[in-house]
């Protein structure tokens, strides 16, 4: 069983694979998602720290996966927020 973290940051990833290479705004993630923005925006900067996305700020910015999401694994994103 998954705590409720793993499993928006799992959420958040699968969004960013399907969206890949095009990057998404918190907004837009926690939208698709239906995550909270607030618990969201955590869950993001989790992934960041661990390499799991990159985040651009500024136009055309937002959230984009690190790798390509053939080569992400469902460990790395579990150990990113746990």
């Amino acid at each position: 069983m998954f705590s409720q973290t793993v499993e928006y940051a799992l959420r958040a990833v699968v969004h960013l694979a399907a969206e890949a290479p095009a990057a998404r705004t918190t907004d837009q993630i926690a939208l698709a998602t239906r995550v909270p923005k607030p618990y969201l925006s955590k869950v993001l900067q989790g992934l960041n720290r661990a390499g799991v996305v990159h985040s651009q700020r500024g136009i055309g910015g937002g959230m984009t996966l690190a790798k390509l999401p053939s080569e992400l694994t469902i460990l790395e994103v579990v150990n990113a927020v746990e």
